[in-house]
Parts: structure tokens; C-alpha cells; sequence
């Protein structure tokens, strides 16, 4: 480029500097909104990639019964708390979520995102085993232990007793009801009481879930969506649950739904917040888990109930005493299905203040003695990675691990999500058929 008339030197002459460089700029300019264009780009995708994973933790376990016929603000805050939970995953955690998505293996049917459903199969042959007499009661008791020895019982997969009074407050234990209630003036009204065999929620699940299920994977977000959802709510509001008030007032039906529970994150005065994880030796291997009241007694005999639970948990009992009989995985381990299984289960009655450490996907139930019972339950859900115990036979999350690491880091998601969703709205979620609350 040639100089201008009134100047020598194009590098002193404004009019030089600018016609020379104007090229430069208009390049960088250039590369600059390029740059900032696939920035905006990949962030879409990025948002997008995580709406989408986000859609699919709204249905991981039983959750679609909350957040399909939620109103639209439930949505919207899900989705929110789900982007900030996804943000703070694991470096691992993300990319086995990505590497989900990117297959398509996030949009799975709801079925396939159940729990370890083996129970229903062991729970028949251990009744078989036990009216045969091959499965006998143990002789001795599981081993008395302090609570810092707590986490043995979910690393070695054994069942331990602890004193329950050495972790929880005194006024805890021979509570009432009428007394929690009390405690939480604000809140017993709008607190409500689930019930295992409660007619209306046995209807209810059968109302929700098929439509759910069957019509909601068919249609997704077609016009005919926002009616489905409308019809949802309706039946979700039909559906609801006796207050605890209404419980207190009306003792009747609590025998009549049998065994029940609260979310202690509901009446957080009971037990003061108390970090029970810190307590027994877990520190951050579990910063949240599930934590519930139960109360009631069960009108069937104690084999219906039989279950398994993924989480290692500890129960503790505040009145009255119960039966809880335990089924370690090893009698399962290595038994063909089409035989009896031969050994030995526990039976431990727990008297108030007592405690049982049962490890995650041991077979159990509790079987009730007396109307007034209370216990709680502490259920401890592990960080991404954590409490993989190599010698803890059948533990979920270690099997999981080896079979499916991004299974876990779906649940990560889920689970966080359901945690912040409580932190942050107040807003609940429900799972197993509404006779359970994660907060």
C-alpha cells in the first residue's frame, strides 16, 4: 500500500496506520466472532446435551410419579437444580453421562432404570427354604459393636448391633407422634404420612403409573402432552395422603395403612439435622442420604415384606420393640434358583435404643410388635466412587461399578437433584408406587 500525499512515513501518519491495519482488524474481527459463534455454539449443544440428561434423571427409579405430573414451575425448577448438579459431578461422572447420550442409552424405558429387582425372586425361595427348615434361625446375635465400627458391617458385609442412644438425642426415643407433631406446628398440616399398604396409594400407583409408563414414551412432547399432564395433576391431587395431623387425630387409620414413614428432612426438629454419615465413621464418602420416620405396625405376616435395600443403612428403634429378621447375601450367592437354600438368617429383636447396621442388598423385614412403634432409619447414598467395598459381597454400587459405572452416575445425578430440589423450592419426590419421600 503507498504512502499518503502529506506524509513520509506511513507508520506517523494516522490516515497510513489505519488503511494498513484495517486488513488486520477486520481479520481479527472476524476470527473474534467466529471464535465467540462456535463458543455460543458449543455451549447450546452443551445445554442441550444436559436438558436432555437431565429429562432422563427425572425418571430414573419411581421419580416419573413426581415429575410428570408436576405443574410447569416443577419442571422448570428440576431442570435447573439438575444443570447445577450436573456442573458439579465428577470429571468421570460427566463424561460417562455424555458417553451415555451420545449412544442413546439415556432414554432407556423406565423399567430399566429400577432398582436390583432380584429380591421378589430370593424373597419366595427363602419362605420355601424356611417352611422346609433348610433356612434356620442363627443361634447367636450379630456382634455388639461401638459406633465408630459401624462401617465394618457395610465393607465386610455382616450385620452388627450398636447402642442407638449413643447416636441420637434422648428426645428422640418414647416420642409420640402428637409430640413430632407438636414440634413442627407449621408444618404437621401440610406433612404427609405414607402408608406401605394403603388402599389409595395401591390405586393411585395403578392410576399414574400406566398412563406414565405406556402413553408418555409414546408422545412425548406432542401437542397432546400438556392435556395428559392437566389430567395428571388432577388425579396426583385426588390421590394425596392423610396430613400427619389428620394421622394424629385419627389413630384408626394408621393401623389401617399399616407401617408408614415421614422424611425426617419434613420435621427436621425431631432429630435436630443431625449428621448421622459424620456420626458413624462415613464423613464424605455420603453427604446426603435418605432418612425417614417409621411408625405403625404391619397387618400381614413378616415374610410379605421381604426386600432388599441398595443403600448400607442402619435402623434404629424408639418405642416399642420389633423383630428383624436379615438374610445375608451369601446364602444366595452361589444356590441354583431351582433349590432350597440351606444356612442360616437372623432374627434380632430390637428393644428401644437399639440399633442394626444391614448392609446394601441384604434381604430383610421387620416384623412389629406393638401399635405405638417408632424407628427411624438412616439410609447413606455415596458420592460418585465411594463406598465400593471390595470384600462387601452383593453390594449394589460395587456391582454396579463392574457392570455399569454410568448407571452410578446416573443415580448421581438423580440423586442430587432430588437433593437440591428440596434445598432449594421445597418441592418433594416420591418413589416406590408414593410410599416414600426423598427430600
Amino acid at each position: 500500500m503507498g504512502r499518503c500525499r502529506q506524509c513520509c512515513c506511513c507508520l506517523c501518519c494516522p490516515c497510513c496506520f489505519v488503511l494498513g491495519t484495517l486488513p488486520a482488524i477486520l481479520l481479527l474481527g472476524a476470527v473474534l466472532a467466529l471464535f465467540l459463534a462456535l463458543a455460543f455454539a458449543d455451549r447450546q449443544m452443551n445445554l442441550s446435551e444436559v436438558e436432555e440428561l437431565c429429562e432422563a434423571a427425572a425418571y430414573f427409579m419411581d421419580t416419573e410419579l413426581a415429575h410428570t405430573v408436576a405443574s410447569q414451575r416443577n419442571l422448570d425448577a428440576w431442570n435447573e437444580v439438575c444443570r447445577e448438579v450436573f456442573d458439579n459431578l465428577s470429571f468421570e461422572a460427566q463424561q460417562l453421562l455424555r458417553e451415555m447420550r451420545s449412544s442413546g442409552r439415556h432414554r432407556k424405558e423406565l423399567a430399566d432404570w429400577e432398582i436390583d429387582g432380584r429380591s421378589g425372586r430370593w424373597k419366595n425361595r427363602v419362605i420355601a427354604s424356611v417352611t422346609n427348615g433348610t433356612l434356620k434361625e442363627k443361634a447367636e446375635l450379630p456382634e455388639f459393636v461401638p459406633l465408630h465400627e459401624i462401617p465394618v458391617a457395610f465393607k465386610e458385609a455382616r450385620v452388627l448391633r450398636f447402642n442407638g442412644r449413643e447416636l441420637l438425642p434422648d428426645s428422640m426415643f418414647n416420642a409420640t407422634l402428637a409430640d413430632i407433631a407438636r414440634l413442627h406446628p407449621d408444618s404437621a398440616d401440610s406433612t404427609f404420612m405414607f402408608g406401605s399398604f394403603d388402599l389409595g396409594g395401591s390405586v393411585c400407583r395403578i392410576l399414574l403409573l400406566l398412563p406414565v409408563s405406556r402413553f408418555y414414551p409414546r408422545i412425548g412432547h406432542k401437542a397432546i402432552f400438556p392435556v395428559m399432564r392437566s389430567i395428571m395433576v388432577t388425579l396426583s391431587s385426588f390421590c394425596k395422603l392423610q396430613t400427619m395431623t389428620y394421622s394424629v387425630e385419627h389413630p384408626e387409620r394408621l393401623l389401617a395403612i399399616g407401617p408408614g414413614n415421614v422424611n425426617l428432612r419434613r420435621i427436621p426438629k425431631f432429630d435436630g439435622g443431625l449428621n448421622v454419615s459424620d456420626r458413624v465413621g462415613l464423613g464424605s464418602q455420603s453427604t446426603r442420604g435418605l432418612s425417614l420416620l417409621w411408625y405403625g405396625v404391619n397387618p400381614s405376616k413378616w415374610w410379605h415384606a421381604l426386600h432388599t435395600d441398595v443403600q448400607d443403612n442402619v435402623l434404629i428403634e424408639l418405642v416399642s420393640a420389633t423383630n428383624v429378621y436379615v438374610f445375608p447375601r451369601e446364602l444366595f450367592w452361589n444356590t441354583p434358583s431351582d433349590v432350597n437354600i440351606t444356612g442360616e438368617y437372623h432374627k434380632i429383636r430390637l428393644e428401644p435404643g437399639q440399633g442394626l447396621a444391614i448392609p446394601s442388598n441384604f434381604l430383610h423385614t421387620v416384623e412389629h410388635l406393638s401399635d405405638s412403634r417408632l424407628a427411624v432409619n438412616y439410609f447413606f447414598e455415596p458420592e460418585f466412587g465411594e463406598m465400593q467395598w471390595p470384600n462387601g459381597k452383593g453390594n449394589y454400587y460395587t456391582e454396579m461399578a463392574e457392570a455399569n459405572k454410568s448407571h452410578l452416575a446416573m443415580r448421581s445425578l438423580w440423586f442430587g437433584s432430588v437433593g437440591q430440589l428440596w434445598d432449594r423450592f421445597n418441592i418433594g419426590m416420591y418413589m416406590h408406587s408414593w410410599k416414600m419421600e426423598v427430600l
